[in-house]
Formats: structure tokens, C-alpha cells, sequence
């Protein structure tokens, strides 16, 4: 089951979300993120958050729809993406596409990128994406299909990452390790082609393809 959740981080260009929600199954709005559901003309299926950040209207507009809402205190331990995260969970997603999670707020840009790992260790594949950058974290193997030209960069989140061998790259590696601590030979990686390989023996790595 795949599921969409908007968060409420600015999205500049909506335009690449169309080849992600196409066979959405669900689709959840946090807090702000409902935004960006109106903006796009669509009805999410279901809306989370404390509502602390999200224009009233918008809010009114969606409560007319009888959209099922989920609303929770100011002072909570969760994070209104992280509200959309148990919910989708809750739906049994395998599949989850996170908009509005990349924004000017670094901690919450990070906290959602970390949530990638613990959705991969629950074997749900998770992706952060923006008009610019596509974030998935990896234990194991990846395909990678673009163009030739596209930036994908490798970077470690575990301490250390094993065996990890790039083909279809301009910059292969073979059977090589990453560290935390100083190892980042592998950014800004460039398509070689059409489509290439990611593999890894130990460890979690960030798997992020971007555009400037």
C-alpha cells in the first residue's frame, strides 16, 4: 500500500508530484500540509496535527468535506509528520512519499530524514522528496533510473557501510566502506546511465538524487 503525507514545509513547484502520487493509495495531510493538498485541488483522505500552523480557512474548507481529522494538543512528544507516519502505518503502508519535509527548518529536515531508517527497519520503503531532491535510505540494494548526467549521492548513517559497490556511475565503487566520521568520497555521483545499482553488505546509507 502506498501512502502520500504532506507536510508543511514550502514546496516551490508542485510539478514532480504528479509521478509519485499516481498510484497512491492514501493520502494524508499533517497540520500545514493540508496547504499544499488544497493548492494541488485535491481531497486527502485523512488530516493529522495540532493545527498550530495551518490557515484557518484551509482548515474549515476540509472540516466542510468531512474528511476524517485527527487533531492533537500543542504539547505532544510527535512531530505533526510523525502524527502521519503512525497513521500510515495504522494503514499498513509498504510504500511512503513524504512532501513538505524538506524546508528551512533544519531539525525538522532532519528528524524527518532519520524517520527513512526507522520505516526501513519496519521493511516499509520510504522517500523524502521535494522539487529538488529524493532521499531514501538503503541496508541492502537499490535500482537508480534517471538520466545520464543526474547527481546521486552515497552518504553513510551508520557508523560504518560495507561492501558497497556503484555501478552505472561515472564514479563506480567496488566492495568499498563509508564511515560517519570523514569518508565522503561518494557525493555528488553522476549517472553514467540510464539505470544503475546500489549495494551494500552492512550498515544504512542515504541515497540522495538531486538537481540544483
Amino acid at each position: 500500500m502506498k501512502v502520500i503525507i504532506f507536510g508543511g514545509a514550502p514546496i516551490r513547484d508542485y510539478s514532480f508530484c504528479k509521478d509519485y502520487m499516481t498510484d497512491a493509495d492514501a493520502i494524508i495531510c499533517c497540520d500545514a500540509g493540508m496547504g499544499h493538498a488544497k493548492a494541488l485541488g485535491i481531497d486527502p483522505d485523512y488530516i493529522v496535527g495540532d493545527f498550530d500552523s495551518t490557515a484557518s480557512d484551509v482548515l474549515e474548507y476540509y472540516k466542510a468535506k468531512n474528511i476524517p481529522i485527527r487533531q492533537f494538543p500543542t504539547r505532544k512528544d510527535e512531530t505533526d509528520m510523525e502524527l502521519g507516519i503512525f497513521l500510515a502505518l495504522e494503514l499498513d503502508a509498504t510504500d511512503i512519499v513524504m512532501f513538505g519535509g524538506i524546508g528551512d527548518r533544519f531539525d525538522h529536515t532532519l528528524a524527518n530524514a532519520h524517520y527513512l531508517l526507522s520505516l526501513l527497519k519496519k521493511d516499509v520503503r520510504a522517500r523524502l522528496v521535494d522539487d529538488k531532491n529524493c532521499v531514501e535510505v538503503i541496508d541492502q540494494h537499490l535500482t537508480v533510473e534517471g538520466k545520464v548526467g543526474d547527481l546521486v549521492s552515497t552518504l553513510p548513517l551508520s557508523m560504518e557501510v560495507t561492501g558497497i559497490t556503484l555501478k552505472g556511475f561515472s564514479y563506480p565503487l567496488t566492495d568499498a566502506t563509508l564511515t560517519l566520521d570523514g569518508d565522503y568520497i561518494a557525493v555528488s555521483n553522476v549517472l553514467a546511465e540510464e539505470t544503475a545499482t546500489i549495494d551494500i553488505k552492512s550498515g544504512y546509507l542515504f541515497v540522495i538524487k538531486s538537481r540544483d
